[in-house]
């Protein structure tokens, strides 16, 4: 009774810190972490439903924001300084119901010095303690919203319209920034013709995860069950499964 006492607090212990710093816990899976990895000024994280990709690229503006990269991460790709990075999605819900919700799984809550809000209540801008900006816009929002702003790091999560895309990267040159997509391809044809077509692994870099890519992470811990991907996989058509499972186009 005494060591099940035990081991029930050091589950709260453990749990709490995970509230608090899940950066500290993230153990990606194999794909995920060939992507970290890429030395590339665009990175393509391209999925399946469920194969990780939000959280991939939610773990990179943690580590952008508060510098406390892994010692495998590229020493290419580190920044030592206050960024400026912009987050875009393609509906506010999905900021309120996927991004913020994934930042704050890993973002220490003491790097967080304070957050603006819409109107409507959707997050806006995020400031850290260290001074770096996050900005949250979406496929929604006016043109002009994309223009005008010096950055160092871009997050685009779901596909992209071109026009925006190519706002962005303006906002890049100054800073030598850099761009991470990551998407299931349902949707946007030019993102296969000009980015994945076109990887060369130095200017874009594409990395294709499966659903069941996702399965396990790189320790052999679980993550996704086989019986749950096979429930999701008996409802779809042959090219539903090329895209929603495989990643592909």
């Amino acid at each position: 009774t005494e060591l099940i006492k035990q081991l029930e607090e050091l589950k709260q212990v453990l749990n709490f810190r995970r509230r608090q710093s899940g950066i500290s816990f993230y153990i990606p899976n194999s794909i995920q972490r060939q992507a970290h990895q890429s030395k590339a000024k665009n990175i393509c994280y391209i999925g399946g439903n469920r194969s990780g990709k939000s959280t991939w690229g939610a773990v990179e503006v943690a580590w952008a924001t508060t510098k406390q990269y892994p010692e495998w991460f590229p020493k290419e790709r580190r920044f030592n300084r206050p960024v400026k990075v912009r987050i875009a999605t393609d509906r506010f819900f999905k900021i309120d119901s996927v991004i913020e919700p994934k930042l704050r799984e890993y973002l220490p809550k003491s790097e967080i010095k304070s957050i603006r809000r819409s109107p409507q209540g959707y997050i806006s801008k995020m400031i850290m303690k260290d001074g770096s900006l996050i900005e949250f816009l979406t496929m929604e929002q006016d043109l002009m919203a994309f223009e005008g702003q010096d950055l160092d790091l871009f997050w685009g999560d779901e596909p992209i319209e071109r026009k925006r895309f190519i706002a962005t990267q303006r906002g890049l040159i100054d800073r030598a920034g850099f761009s991470l997509l990551t998407f299931t391809p349902l949707i946007e044809p030019w993102m296969k013709e000009e980015l994945v077509d076109k990887a060369d692994s130095k200017r874009i870099a594409v990395y294709t995860a499966d659903i069941r890519d996702n399965k396990f992470d790189v320790t052999g811990n679980a993550i996704l069950r086989e019986e749950d991907i096979k429930q999701f996989e008996s409802m779809l058509t042959d090219d539903e499964k090329a895209t929603r499972l495989h990643g592909r186009f």
